[in-house]
């Protein structure tokens, strides 16, 4: 017959001191982890920022915006402009950069549910930085030379005669194309006039590291800029450009 709880050995001395040690450790560890997620307090300020600063920080790399699941740590951007001839202009004229990720987040501030549509731009800065770091030091500066006379065919031809890895000057190439299109529909909407030519350039930066974070703020972060020569401007369909259409003036 199974031995009856009564014939169990009781707990030694030093289990007991085991385990009540244990929990007294995850209790101060729990009560430090709240004062330094907690907002500025007495009891905060009565043990001292630096001190949690210096328990925390260098085991754990935690901060405030570590448990925010919107935290983000990297920051990029697609601008466009465009080459356009007005109606009353005597010739074509350069028009200013527009930063398309920072207007479409001024849309979605107060929106819950954002369209798909607001995203375009941030997902198009991402992927274009990514397929540029892809690229070798010299295939990058093919990119910003290419003109305007420059066909696709020939821009990938130079690319891979720089470089060893066609697989990402394919994904280059399609991503080329997309912010191509979408620049010159957005540039359609934008300006009035006959949209020529548009350029794009994407930048990246990095959020500073949390423990410069006090003394240097994102805003002082300057961008990493990748920039991409002149395109034609892609003439969409009038049911594609109606919709952009409707989409950028809302």
């Amino acid at each position: 017959m199974p031995d009856s709880p009564a014939d169990e050995a009781p707990a030694r001395p030093w289990q007991k001191w085991m385990v009540a040690l244990l929990g007294l450790l995850v209790v101060v560890h729990t009560l430090l982890l709240t004062l330094w997620l907690a907002p500025s307090s007495p009891i905060r300020d009565l043990v001292g920022s630096r001190g949690l600063a210096s328990y925390v920080d260098p085991y754990f790399q935690q901060s405030a915006d570590s448990v925010d699941p919107d935290a983000q740590y990297i920051d990029e951007t697609f601008q466009v402009r465009a080459l356009v001839e007005s109606d009353n202009a005597k010739k074509p004229h350069v028009t200013p950069w527009v930063n398309l990720t920072t207007e479409e987040d001024q849309r979605m501030r107060h929106d819950l549910a954002p369209a798909r549509v607001h995203l375009i731009a941030r997902r198009l800065a991402t992927n274009l930085n990514g397929v540029m770091f892809a690229l070798d030091p010299e295939q990058r500066k093919i990119v910003p030379r290419s003109k305007v006379t420059t066909l696709p065919s020939k821009l990938e031809s130079k690319l891979n005669a720089a470089g060893d890895n066609p697989i990402s000057v394919q994904n280059f190439m399609a991503y080329n194309q997309m912010a191509t299109q979408f620049a010159s529909l957005y540039a359609a909407a934008k300006w009035k006039g006959e949209i020529f030519q548009v350029q794009f350039k994407v930048g990246r930066r990095v959020v500073p590291a949390f423990a410069e974070r006090r003394t240097e703020k994102l805003a002082d972060v300057g961008y990493l800029w990748f920039a991409f020569g002149w395109r034609p401007a892609f003439h969409g369909s009038l049911d594609a450009q109606s919709a952009f259409s409707s989409y950028v003036e809302n």
